[in-house]
């Protein structure tokens, strides 16, 4: 199984994806954190929680398939 919070990072830094666009789709998988709360979870300044981990999974899938607009 893959590190979410790992893959998210890589994405960040190399596709030029904005943090803010990661988290609306993250929220809109079910994600309950707050911005600010979610950039220190992906950076591993504080845990996740299994649900938050979940929701960034599914966000970042539907990044690398391309199906988030």
């Amino acid at each position: 199984m893959r590190d979410a919070r790992l893959a998210a990072r890589i994405l960040l830094q190399e596709r030029s994806v904005a943090l803010i666009d990661v988290w609306i789709l993250y929220w809109n998988n079910g994600g309950r954190c707050h911005p600010f709360e979610f950039d220190a979870i992906i950076h591993g300044a504080l845990p996740a929680a299994w649900f938050d981990t979940e929701a960034l999974g599914f966000a970042l899938d539907e990044l690398m398939l391309g199906t988030s607009g």
